[in-house]
């Protein structure tokens, strides 16, 4: 488990940063998630701190796009991630996830905090508890922890 040294007043605190990179194949997008992560940011629950595509033409080459460059079906309203790239994704970032898409696809990379956990950091901070760490697990890894644990 990696962990994350915290300091600090808490003033300042991001809460945990995660990245989701969701490929449409032949590039359908569909509304759903778009709405769906509008509803939680909405909310407060999470805050997105960038948001990009990245497209991957027939013969495999890719790049970053702008979601004008390419045709969106007209149930899917981007407007409200109107200027949500920040740039965070460096050009090993987008050949990292274009690796893993199919040809003729588009995927859309979301950078985010997951901001409900500062509430609940805040409420022992104000108790006299300070957060020492935190980190993520990678999903795979917790896999392989619970199955080594089932065959012991």
């Amino acid at each position: 488990m990696t962990a994350e040294t915290q300091q600090g007043s808490g003033d300042d605190d991001l809460g945990p940063i995660d990245f989701l990179a969701i490929e449409f194949p032949q590039g359908r997008l569909t509304a759903s998630g778009f709405e769906k992560l509008l509803s939680l940011a909405d909310q407060g629950i999470v805050g997105i701190l960038d948001m990009e595509f990245i497209a991957k033409d027939a013969d495999g080459k890719s790049k970053k796009v702008d979601v004008w460059q390419f045709a969106v079906p007209a149930d899917v309203d981007l407007a409200a991630w109107a200027g949500a790239s920040s740039g965070l994704l460096d050009d090993s970032d987008v050949d990292e996830i274009a690796a893993s898409m199919q040809p003729g696809s588009v995927a859309v990379v979301v950078i985010y905090e997951n901001r409900w956990v500062l509430g609940l950091v805040d409420a022992w901070r104000h108790d006299g508890a300070r957060l020492i760490a935190n980190g993520g697990i990678p999903a795979g890894d917790l896999v392989a922890a619970l199955d080594a644990t089932e065959r012991t």
